[in-house]
């Protein structure tokens, strides 16, 4: 997540350069938030054939050292 939508962009540059072969092929999906009345943007992406591929995809992101996790699913 970014604190500004003018940070999204440049956020998904940087990880898509860090993380080259598992970002292929994703788009960025961007979604606002808000924490104690501040808000925020999550950087995100989509499009795994199920609950299961996202997992797997977040487990190589953390395995990298970086924050992931599945929204949605069961």
């Amino acid at each position: 997540a970014v604190g500004s939508e003018a940070a999204v962009q440049p956020e998904w540059n940087r990880l898509r350069a860090r993380l080259p072969d598992l970002l292929a092929g994703h788009s960025l999906v961007v979604s606002r938030g808000e924490r104690d009345g501040q808000p925020f943007w999550r950087v995100r992406t989509g499009g795994f054939a199920d609950v299961a591929a996202a997992r797997g995809f977040c487990d190589q992101v953390r395995a990298r050292g970086l924050t992931c996790f599945v929204v949605g699913g069961s």
